[in-house]
């Protein structure tokens, strides 16, 4: 009795195994012939999404077994202006490409091009993108920097610092233009084009100090025609 109970559990567990393996074969050769009948790409706001396909170089009819799905996201993210890319599949056949675009902080301007920069540093042409960004100007760099942490003159990486230290302190949207000038930052509002001597260092202190400014006395009193915090501790400030 024993003898046959252990046939029959054999018997079953061989049964399973090859149904699972029929199953198993039959998903793998359905998967081998499913093909691209739709691309759609999510998450650009900026780029077209001609170029984004383009950049991905996936036919329709294409067979999903051939695609190399991280071949296809390093191909996309070669963009300057795509951040990061996900691909991937949405059986039976579509091909899902999301892309996460970089967002500008500031521009700037060399031998008459513009260029964005993002809260990472990179570099962006404005041909890349081809789309003016309401962002404060980084003006009188006098160089071309290809890249924030290469930047050995220092003039650019300070200026991209005080945008970002402006933006964690809720100044940002006060900010038009930041110039360098003998080595100093100046700042020019975009409320009343007010100028702004930073000086070179302790710009978070600052940048808190005219924060207050700000909001307590100029939106009474007006703007001034300039506002020095240059000097450790003080803020002054000239009215008509």
């Amino acid at each position: 009795m024993r003898l046959i109970k252990r046939e029959i559990k054999s018997w079953m567990f061989a049964l399973f195994v090859g149904i699972i393996l029929v199953l198993n074969f039959g998903a793998m050769s359905w998967y081998e012939n499913r093909v691209v009948n739709k691309i759609v790409v999510k998450g650009n706001n900026t780029i077209q999404e001609e170029e984004i396909l383009k950049l991905a170089d996936v036919k329709i009819g294409s067979k999903f077994s051939s695609l190399n799905l991280a071949e296809i996201r390093s191909k996309v993210e070669n963009h300057d202006f795509i951040k990061q890319a996900e691909i991937y599949i949405n059986l039976p056949d579509v091909l899902f490409i999301e892309v996460f675009e970089r967002k500008p902080i500031a521009m700037m301007t060399h031998s008459d091009e513009i260029y964005y920069i993002d809260s990472e540093g990179k570099i962006i042409s404005f041909d890349d993108v081809g789309k003016i960004f309401p962002v404060p100007l980084l003006n009188n760099v006098g160089y071309n920097p290809i890249n924030i942490k290469l930047d050995s003159v220092g003039h650019f990486r300070k200026q991209v610092e005080i945008i970002k230290v402006a933006m964690e302190e809720k100044v940002y949207d006060l900010i038009s233009e930041v110039k360098v000038k003998n080595d100093e930052f100046v700042l020019l509002t975009s409320e009343g084009a007010v100028f702004v001597f930073l000086g070179d260092d302790d710009f978070r202190r600052k940048l808190v100090l005219l924060r207050e400014f700000w909001n307590q006395v100029v939106s009474k009193r007006g703007y001034p025609v300039y506002i020095d915090l240059r000097y450790e501790g003080k803020l002054y400030a000239k009215f008509n």
